[in-house]
């Protein structure tokens, strides 16, 4: 597949997302080219991942519910939107659109709840997600600026916030979460004693 040619991508997600959901799509892809141009990832993958990651998000439960059953989705994701939409996600590019590569489809996969060993791509589109020029909330201008220079600080800042909120809200944090929070930890302190 050419990840160049978004245009089929495009019209499929003008017509499956609402408009507010098709900008912040448009924002995420931006910010993960800037932030591949920044970090020495491939644009290309940061701008198809950035565009699609959230090609599920607007189905009705019912139908992420049949696609989970239909594509082979795990059922852990069973009225689960929040986090099916991403590995459902995944499903449609691959089965739809033939999209096969394995950074891309991981990074539209993990954008959710990270995950244990999440590369730079995977990282990259995590954080592009929270921080895209469309969000609005205290303190993401500051993330803005700090990204440039220390994606990890800024990964583990948007980790720590989700695990905190899903502990006030009494809701379950996926084990992705907790692993990804703990990898991106480990990584700090490592790249600070060498």
């Amino acid at each position: 597949m050419d990840y160049t040619n978004t245009d089929q991508i495009n019209e499929y997600l003008k017509q499956h997302l609402t408009e507010k959901r098709y900008r912040h799509s448009l924002g995420v892809q931006k910010m993960a080219v800037q932030l591949a141009e920044i970090y020495g990832e491939d644009v290309v993958k940061a701008n198809f991942a950035g565009l699609t990651h959230d090609i599920a998000k607007c189905y009705p439960v019912e139908q992420l519910n049949r696609l989970i059953r239909e594509y082979g989705v795990s059922e852990d994701y069973y009225n689960n939107p929040a986090l099916a939409h991403s590995k459902v996600g995944v499903a449609i590019l691959q089965k739809e659109f033939g999209v096969d590569d394995p950074d891309i489809l991981a990074a539209v996969s993990s954008h959710t709840t990270g995950r244990n060993r999440m590369s730079m791509l995977e990282e990259i589109i995590y954080v592009s997600d929270a921080i895209e020029p469309n969000r609005s909330y205290d303190g993401v201008f500051r993330l803005r600026q700090l990204v440039k220079f220390d994606i990890d600080e800024v990964c583990l800042e948007i980790l720590e916030f989700c695990i905190r909120n899903l502990r006030f809200q009494k809701r379950k944090i996926d084990r992705d979460t907790l692993e990804a929070y703990e990898f991106i930890q480990n990584k700090i302190q490592q790249s600070e004693e060498s």
